[in-house]
């Protein structure tokens, strides 16, 4: 996009205060979030390799009717992060706690992602162009992960460099062996898929599948942009800052002691979800996602 391009849109962005329409997650069988709502709106057709400014304008303008919460105040970069995720749009804030400066990054796809009846297909897709639809979800992701440095233009952020995961050590206060070698994950940048380096990092926080239904399924921590991330499963940033701030120090500094507190903390928010088994109109195996009020603070 052009620079005067995405600074409209973050006045309109600045200008967002509301309250998301209700609507209920799940999780595909690609392992994808969506938010499904009880109304119907259009996604618009437009070029896969780069998206026109109109159909990013009017997509936004969607977004904020829908989940104004998600992007309230955030700034769109202009370009995706990481690049390949073409069709996506990303939204940050960035945000401070304890010494560490933290970003908050909503990203929402415009693209069609398939499973449409005919009937919700207003014109056909071509080689280079998405099809035209009818629909009532949006695919999503929120993160929030420790950042380097930002890189703004004015009061807009543009790009970032996030602080690397260096492997590290996960120490827990509780429920140790002093004999027993904590493990370390200086070698896991060797790997090529990330999964299991997050299974591991799950296993050292004691992230069972009692305390996190979705197991594998959605991990609510990982790899993103080489860095240790938390993920969240609510479209709404006044939320994410809630609920951030009560286990932030877990992305602080991944060689310093976890307080029992903290991961108490962040336990007790991964147990407040509950997850249902469920199928799509396709056919496809979803999980439905809904969490128990966790308000302890």
């Amino acid at each position: 996009m052009k620079i005067q391009d995405y600074r409209s849109i973050n006045r309109i962005l600045g200008d967002v205060s509301a309250k998301n329409k209700v609507g209920e997650i799940f999780v595909d069988n690609l392992h994808s979030p969506y938010i499904q709502f009880s109304e119907r709106f259009t996604i618009h057709g437009t070029s896969i390799t780069q998206p026109e400014f109109g159909d990013i304008k009017n997509f936004v303008h969607t977004v904020t009717q829908f989940l104004p919460e998600a992007v309230e105040g955030t700034s769109l970069l202009p370009e995706p992060r990481p690049k390949r995720e073409t069709g996506k749009l990303f939204f940050v804030r960035p945000m401070m706690f304890g010494s560490i400066q933290f970003l908050y990054v909503f990203s929402v796809d415009m693209l069609y992602l398939g499973g449409a009846k005919s009937e919700e297909i207003k014109r056909a897709g071509s080689q280079n162009m998405t099809p035209t639809i009818v629909t009532d979800r949006l695919y999503f992701q929120v993160k929030v992960i420790p950042i380097k440095t930002l890189k703004e233009e004015g009061e807009n952020v543009i790009d970032f460099e996030a602080k690397r995961f260096q492997g590290g050590e996960f120490r827990v206060e509780s429920e140790r062996d002093e004999n027993k070698p904590i493990r370390k994950f200086s070698e896991i940048f060797d790997e090529i898929d990330f999964s299991d380096t997050e299974s591991k990092i799950r296993e050292e926080l004691g992230i069972t599948s009692e305390i996190w239904k979705l197991g594998r399924i959605y991990s609510p921590i990982g790899i993103d942009y080489l860095s240790l991330s938390l993920r969240f499963l609510d479209p709404s940033l006044p939320n994410t800052i809630h609920q951030f701030k009560k286990f932030y120090q877990i992305l602080e500094n991944t060689n310093q002691t976890i307080s029992d507190e903290t991961l108490r903390s962040f336990h007790e928010y991964l147990s407040s979800f509950q997850v249902d088994r469920t199928v799509s109109k396709s056919g496809n195996i979803l999980w439905k996602v809904h969490q128990k009020s966790t308000d302890n603070g």
